[in-house]
């Protein structure tokens, strides 16, 4: 009889969920283990009930969410009665392009991950171990120890493979040395407001508007049909809401576009990838040059308005993200949204934000290559404005944001350069935009950011790393390497890294679920 191959999951989220549907289609005696720190497998924090509150929405449609076993748009329709109430869901209008709350996607995914452990086949077992918390991963020989804690209760185990798929990193105590401090906005059912009702918020993306609405919600309502949004604070004191970032930019409307994507005729990846193989010195500039041929062609008039006279990463950058503050306010963000609107009844086609979105795909395909100066200022200049572009937000979160302002609970700062946040006496003092006011909460909802393998807290796996640049590719690397760490000579431990935070890094666009389920696909074509 062959071996069975034991396999170790590090992290219960979505990319864990992908990373088992993958490995099941795999005609290898294994047995899987899921290793999952909170109680409910499958959702990750970014999708789970403990973390989200209904009102939280994803800025994903349901058809650009890579299916498991089924389609999510499928699983909705096909859903309980009661679920479809508690979202005011009509089974009849379930369409392909909804957006969802975050918690809807996280029963997805709970959902897909209990029948993929069900219908795997008579040659694999699977094991989900909640409340357990990898402690720390160690290299041994050709195997590897993993070191676990299920609550309270402490024991190692031996895998021949180990998948590490860890996603968001949160504070573990949000409120540990500053009273009213929350590091993240996760779980927002524990973040509480101060005596004075306010909250200063750190970010304008989606996550600081998931908070700001969470909160309101508490302390008012939203009524009306979408396109015609109010709210109303269930009492006379006063609600004090600001969402503060560096450019003061909310993102814009969701806006149409064909789905699936139609694939760039200039720059695509068989092109990038010819230039990578002339080598890495002026990667990126080659890239960028084709680039902006692309740019050229698809719209023209968009180029002409940027006025970019030397066409290069940095320039590119500072121009659009000029263009981007010209259009700050209120008026503005109501205006961006009608237009979206008017877009998607007319099925029009905004071609510079079209090619932008496509092309930070195909952007991706190189920046693991990429040396560390090109690396670092694609990174600076290049991935705000591509996250920007594709960064867009459900049109219900803008109404919902319009609706907070127009009852004078909700305004948004621009920091600049020059602007501050101080703490003090007990409050947060800000000082920007011509404004200075306190605060008795301040929330950072800015998001993840890249981490190291270090950051994760293994220390006998970090100490056998044989580079600290992990997911860094080379020419001749092959392609069931891409995400397998590279250990020093006194291990042959198989070890993988798909864990968003360190991803990251050299994939600055994996926080995506389509990035998460490529990961997982070419993870377990490697093992």
């Amino acid at each position: 009889m062959s071996h069975t191959k034991r396999i170790a999951v590090v992290g219960g989220g979505p990319t864990a969920v992908y990373t088992l549907k993958n490995l099941l289609q795999k005609a290898t005696r294994s047995h899987i283990t899921i290793f999952e720190a909170g109680p409910v497998a499958g959702c990750g924090i970014p999708y789970s009930e403990l973390h989200n509150s209904a009102d939280m929405m994803a800025n994903i449609t349901s058809v650009e969410i890579p299916p498991v076993l089924v389609s999510l748009s499928d699983w909705v329709r096909s859903a309980d009665a009661a679920v479809l109430k508690r979202f005011g869901i009509a089974r009849d209008k379930v369409s392909d392009r909804d957006f969802y709350p975050r918690v809807l996607i996280g029963a997805y995914y709970s959902d897909q991950l209990i029948r993929l452990v069900q219908d795997c086949g008579p040659w694999q077992t699977v094991a989900i171990e909640t409340n357990t918390r990898v402690l720390d991963i160690k290299p041994d020989g050709n195997r590897t120890t993993v070191f676990v804690d299920k609550e309270g209760k402490r024991a190692r185990r031996r895998f021949d493979v180990v998948i590490m798929a860890t996603g968001h990193m949160t504070e573990a105590d949000n409120n540990a040395s500053v009273g009213g401090l929350y590091r993240s906005p996760y779980p927002v059912q524990d973040i509480e407001l101060g005596r004075d009702r306010a909250a200063l918020i750190l970010g304008s993306s989606l996550s600081a508007i998931d908070a700001a609405v969470s909160i309101a919600s508490r302390y008012g309502r939203f009524e009306g049909e979408e396109q015609n949004l109010s709210y109303k604070p269930l009492s006379d004191k006063p609600l004090r809401i600001v969402m503060a970032s560096r450019k003061g930019t909310v993102p814009d409307a969701d806006f149409f576009y064909p789905i699936p994507e139609e694939p760039l005729m200039i720059f695509t990846p068989a092109r990038l990838d010819l230039l990578r193989k002339e080598g890495q010195k002026g990667l990126l500039a080659k890239a960028f040059k084709l680039f902006k041929q692309q740019l050229a062609s698809d719209d023209p008039d968009f180029l002409d308005r940027l006025d970019v006279k030397r066409f290069t990463p940095e320039s590119f950058g500072k121009a659009y993200l000029a263009m981007r503050k010209a259009r700050q306010g209120f008026d503005a963000i109501a205006e961006n949204l009608e237009q979206s609107r008017r877009d998607y009844r007319a099925r029009r086609v905004i071609m510079w934000r079209y090619t932008l979105m496509r092309a930070h795909e195909v952007f991706g395909e190189i920046v693991p290559f990429l040396d560390r100066k090109d690396l670092a200022r694609f990174r600076r200049h290049l991935a705000p404005v591509f996250a920007d572009a594709y960064g867009c937000v459900p049109h219900l979160s803008i109404q919902r944001l319009l609706a907070l302002h127009g009852a004078n609970c909700l305004d948004v700062v621009a920091l600049g350069e020059t602007g501050s946040i101080r703490y003090g006496s007990g409050v947060f003092a800000l000082a920007a935009d011509g404004r200075a006011e306190s605060f008795g909460t301040l929330i950072d909802a800015r998001g993840q950011n890249a981490a190291s393998i270090s950051d994760l807290g293994f220390t006998q796996l970090d100490q056998a790393l044989a580079t600290v640049d992990q997911l860094k590719r080379t020419s001749g690397q092959s392609a069931d390497d891409q995400f397998r760490l590279q250990l020093d000579d006194r291990s042959a431990s198989d070890i993988f890294c798909i864990s968003i935070p360190v991803m990251m890094e050299r994939y600055p666009f994996a926080q995506g679920l389509v990035a998460c389920s490529e990961a997982a696909e070419a993870v377990a074509a490697a093992i």
